[in-house]
């Protein structure tokens, strides 16, 4: 009997040797696509539909995946980091006044203090019961609504029901410098707090929780992006793609190709990541690292 249970222990280690063992996915550099024209700060997708926010031209462009511009959208005023959503929210094409009920891009112009919702061709825009000054970005989650309010240091946030202003100016916890990015999650706020150089997270009541990359010498964090498994943060000045596990401990830093970033977007294995100056997107690929000792 002992020589029987023997054998099995040694067969299943003589397999577990021969079969490659997975280890964590990392990202790595695939390529950069460059967009003749455009300078982009935020970028948001449709599907496979890249959709890219160009300040400096006062215009929305969407993509393909080869950097061909399909579709340009003019008329907007300095635009940012740009979202799509579906709330059920007033809006107003400054004739008559509506309830949105279908998806949309959100476009905050900075220039213009206000925040656009573009449906194909149509122009509208949020009604907001508190005045904006630069809006940096915006994020829509459901029927909840967050935009980064740039000067006044906040978070200017929509429960459902409610609004409320979150943040003061400061270099604490629960304060901010200069937020330009900012994403709702079912439970929290992120924002790139991008002149404290660093993310940081509120709880829904307006509460500071936690500090992500505040020792990690970010130089502008500029945009942010939360999914089910990281917290990927663009580091400007030093030109890189910080990424934090959901504990905010940090998991990888990413440096080929990128160079002035100001937004970041993950749809399944692909990352997309906007070089503001040249003009590029930067794409990275989730690949396995595989251990293939014996």
């Amino acid at each position: 009997m002992k020589n029987y249970l023997y054998m099995i222990v040694a067969a299943a280690a003589i397999i577990s040797c021969t079969e490659k063992e997975a280890v964590p996915q990392e990202w790595q550099f695939e390529e950069i696509i460059q967009i003749e024209g455009v300078n982009p700060i935020g970028i948001a997708m449709d599907g496979n539909d890249i959709f890219l926010s160009d300040g400096d031209h006062n215009r929305i462009v969407k993509v393909d995946s080869t950097g061909a511009i399909l579709l340009e959208m003019d008329g907007f005023q300095r635009p940012m980091h740009i979202e799509f959503g579906e709330p059920d929210f007033e809006i107003t094409d400054k004739v008559s006044k509506s309830i949105l009920k279908e998806r949309a891009l959100f476009v905050p112009e900075y220039g213009r203090d206000s925040i656009a919702v573009m449906r194909g061709n149509k122009l509208d825009y949020l009604v907001l019961q508190d005045s904006l000054d630069a809006p940096a970005a915006i994020s829509v989650y459901n029927n909840e609504i967050a935009i980064a309010d740039f000067y006044p240091n906040r978070v200017l946030y929509y429960d459902g029901k409610n609004w409320i202003s979150i943040a003061t100016e400061g270099k604490e916890l629960g304060q901010l410098y200069y937020p330009t990015d900012v994403q709702i999650t079912e439970k929290h706020i992120f924002v790139a707090d991008a002149y404290n150089h660093r993310g940081q997270v509120f709880d829904k009541r307006g509460n500071g929780v936690a500090l992500i990359g505040d020792d990690q010498k970010m130089n502008a964090a500029t945009g942010l992006f939360v999914n089910d498994n990281a917290v990927y943060i663009t580091d400007f000045e030093n030109g890189r793609i910080l990424i934090f596990d959901l504990e905010y401990h940090l998991k990888q830093i990413l440096e080929t190709g990128i160079d002035k970033p100001t937004d970041v977007y993950v749809e399944d294995q692909v990352m997309y990541i906007t070089n503001y100056r040249k003009g590029q997107l930067v794409k990275y690929l989730l690949k396995d690292i595989v251990d293939e000792k014996l």
